[in-house]
């Protein structure tokens, strides 16, 4: 299960897939590539109102959306008192699945 949510009002998480890291920005988007070649883009993008927003979209009009299960609830808070600021992105990718074309773009080891 590959799980996408803002924290803080500058840092993106993903885990699940290979790729997955913290990213250091107010706006991201990568593309999720399965071995056979099934692919999604993803948006994280930190709101006007002062929460995270995410999306999905296809890569490009040769590429069908897959039929990966897609599920979108509110972020756990870290403060109870507090109902949270994020969405999070719940797919149920292929364990093969990889992240790449991220941006903005991140350095490379």
């Amino acid at each position: 299960m590959i799980t996408i949510y803002g924290a803080s009002d500058d840092l993106v998480e993903v885990d699940g897939c290979k790729g997955a890291d913290e990213f250091c920005t107010d706006n991201w988007s990568a593309d999720l590539v399965a071995p056979d070649d099934s692919q999604m883009s993803l948006w994280c993008w930190y709101t006007l109102g002062g929460t995270w927003a995410v999306g999905i979209a296809q890569t490009d009009e040769d590429h069908p959306l897959p039929a990966w299960p897609i599920t979108i609830t509110q972020a756990p808070a870290m403060n109870p008192d507090n109902p949270g600021y994020s969405v999070l992105l719940h797919i149920d990718a292929p364990e093969d699945v990889r992240l790449t074309n991220i941006k903005p773009a991140t350095e490379e080891p």
